[in-house]
């Protein structure tokens, strides 16, 4: 009897040390009866066997109530986190300034198009359809599929159709886990991937389609502003422009400059009104790294291989990341500083018109 007193205290002591996981008005309501619990269930383990056998039995009992003591606190845990994150609605911001929203509610509905036909293009089945007209050596599909492939192959079809179900938050969710498989397989071998063009277009456009998804009314408002015939027509023009971007000629002319020439012509258009302005801006975060790759290709169609041409800008990670963050920057902070400024017009309108009465008026 006078080894039980001591094994019964340091098991008590350690019953408590995994009671502090509790929040603490769940400790206080019910730390007492739990640990008596624990320490009688530990003195019914105390069972006559040979030694080994009787040491298994408690380290046995003993490991399962700590786990169970473990996982119980994070269930609640886990269910205090859910009910915070539900009283301040969370997920359900969005931005309030109504022109940023309407041009976040359009990229929610282009940048996913784009993002899927980015991913057709990995497997080249827009330039194998294209290839005949282009001028440019057959090619054929792409029928392997490799580990670094994985996160667009299963990501763009899936934000993709979510986004036409209406489903705002799992489509927002799923592109912030599209970009991050991208950039968890652009770090092998050694950090390679994250100086291709193409990697950072895809990446930076995932980025693009999550913020757009997840802050802004979504795809309900994104689709009623574009129509159905605007969605098809960007959806058109996406597959067509990925199938051009086999290089080659169209008309006598690289298809490179057709591709920039259409880009072009687009934002000349997006500048007509506020709305469509900002949804250039937000879009050319992740063109700039696709200019780097453009350049590229287009040397190879007027210098005849890779490199031939002395105007070739090196792509390199600080080129193809710092400029689309700097853009970001400049429009939060933009956006900022038009919110501040509206503010304190608000302010002064307000003061001016709840002044004082002169006493002729009075």
């Amino acid at each position: 009897m006078r080894g039980t007193a001591p094994r019964g205290s340091r098991m008590e002591k350690r019953y408590r040390r995994l009671l502090a996981l509790y929040p603490k008005d769940h400790r206080r309501d019910h730390a007492e009866e739990m640990v008596g619990v624990l320490l009688a269930a530990d003195g019914d383990t105390q069972v006559r066997a040979p030694k080994p056998v009787a040491w298994a039995l408690r380290f046995g009992q003993r490991a399962a109530d700590s786990a169970d003591l473990i996982g119980g606190a994070l269930r609640i845990r886990a269910r205090m986190v859910l009910n915070r994150l539900r009283r301040t609605r969370w997920l359900a911001w969005t931005v309030p300034d109504r022109r940023w929203s309407d041009a976040l509610a359009v990229v929610s509905v282009v940048a996913p198009l784009l993002l899927l036909v980015a991913a057709l293009t990995e497997f080249r089945i827009p330039q194998a359809v294209a290839s005949s007209s282009t001028g440019h050596p057959h090619w054929g599909l792409t029928a392997s599929l490799g580990l670094a492939d994985l996160p667009m192959a299963a990501g763009a079809p899936g934000v993709t159709l979510l986004v036409f179900l209406r489903l705002r938050r799992l489509a927002g969710l799923g592109a912030l886990a599209t970009a991050i498989g991208q950039v968890a397989a652009g770090a092998v071998p050694a950090f390679a991937g994250y100086a291709d063009p193409a990697v950072a277009f895809t990446v930076l456009l995932s980025c693009t389609a999550a913020v757009a998804l997840l802050l802004s009314p979504g795809p309900d408002r994104g689709l009623a502003l574009l129509t159905r015939s605007g969605t098809a027509l960007v959806g058109a023009g996406a597959l067509i422009l990925g199938g051009f971007s086999v290089g080659g000629k169209v008309a006598g002319l690289p298809a490179d400059l057709l591709i920039a020439a259409v880009l072009v012509s687009v934002a000349a258009a997006c500048l007509r009104a506020p709305v469509s302005r900002r949804v250039l801006a937000l879009l050319a975060i992740p063109v700039i790294p696709y200019a780097f790759l453009w350049q590229e290709k287009l040397a190879v169609d007027l210098f005849g291989q890779p490199g031939g041409g002395s105007a070739i800008i090196p792509s390199s990670i600080p080129l193809l990341y710092l400029p689309p963050l700097l853009l970001a920057g400049l429009i939060l902070t933009g956006t900022w500083f038009a919110r501040r400024r509206a503010g304190e017009r608000d302010r002064q309108v307000g003061s001016a018109t709840s002044g004082p009465r002169s006493p002729v008026s009075a």
